[in-house]
């Protein structure tokens, strides 16, 4: 059975707006956010002084301020903060900011967005951060008094901060790439994402885009720089990490719950991966992400 799925309304103080709230850092979390978890919902980190370290997706970012981290739902994660940590934790749902906005209006940004604004390092200029936290006092400010009008301007200025965000992390590097290549690589992400544990096959995926095999590697190369074959596998092993995370399975419902031929199939992948046996990984994922303390 899946653990550690946090939901809003455990953050929820004001019965008046279910879908958002904002956080000094070093609330009291009615979790422990030193232990590897998961919520349904999004999470902006914004750290103004101190550091922290957080794992996102089983990858680690030594966090220095000022930064800022967008954690997406269902993502697993766990911050640990210095003690001198200052900043907000703004947390809300997809009522706030839908992702139809980036999948449409602005797709030129939302090639491995994930990725991009896990973490975002906002360097020794202080401008960036100080445009941050004006938005993040209007809030506030707006918070204290609220009523209808004044959640919808919490809900575009939550927006804003998003898109600046979104700014920061992709600088003066936008895609070059033809919108068609774009949009083909954009539908295939969202495929794997969908049905990697449906079909690992390229031709699958190649079949529901109508191009070749050929055609989809270039357009991941190009977009992504990685294989489709790799897309595809990198989703199914962080699949496979998440489970001995979070479930309580047997390697044979693993399987099957994964679209493997057999358990001794599921064995092959995982030390074709990661070179050892599926207890060990299991036992490398959950010593390595669980709390020290």
């Amino acid at each position: 059975m899946s653990i550690f799925t946090n939901h809003l309304d455990l953050y929820i103080k004001d019965s008046n707006y279910h879908n958002f709230t904002i956080e000094d850092i070093g609330f009291q979390s009615p979790y422990d956010t030193t232990e590897m978890h998961r919520h349904s919902f999004y999470q902006i980190i914004i750290l103004e002084q101190g550091s922290a370290l957080h794992i996102v997706d089983f990858e680690k970012y030594e966090m220095q301020s000022p930064c800022v981290s967008v954690v997406f739902p269902q993502q697993v994660h766990k911050l640990e903060l210095s003690n001198d940590a200052k900043g907000y934790i703004i947390m809300f749902d997809e009522t706030i900011f839908c992702s139809e906005i980036l999948a449409n209006e602005l797709k030129e940004y939302n090639v491995d967005l994930h990725r991009k604004i896990n973490f975002v390092g906002l360097g020794g200029d202080a401008s960036e951060m100080n445009n941050i936290l004006e938005v993040v006092r209007q809030i506030k400010m707006l918070q204290g008094s609220l009523n209808e009008i004044r959640k919808m301007q919490i809900k575009f200025l939550t927006k804003i901060i998003i898109l600046k965000i979104i700014d920061s992390a992709s600088g003066n590097e936008l895609s070059m790439v033809k919108n068609r290549n774009l949009d083909i690589y954009i539908h295939f992400r969202e495929l794997v994402d969908k049905e990697f544990a449906k079909s690992r096959k390229v031709e699958h995926y190649c079949d529901i885009l109508g191009i070749s095999a050929k055609k989809l590697n270039s357009i991941c190369r190009e977009c992504g720089g990685k294989t489709s074959l790799v897309i595809i596998h990198e989703r199914l092993t962080l699949e496979i990490k998440k489970i001995f995370m979070f479930e309580d399975i047997s390697l044979k419902e693993i399987a099957f719950q994964l679209n493997f031929d057999s358990q001794s199939a599921l064995n092959k992948y995982i030390f074709s991966k990661f070179e050892c046996t599926p207890s060990q990984l299991k036992e490398l994922v959950v010593n390595n992400y669980q709390s020290k303390k």
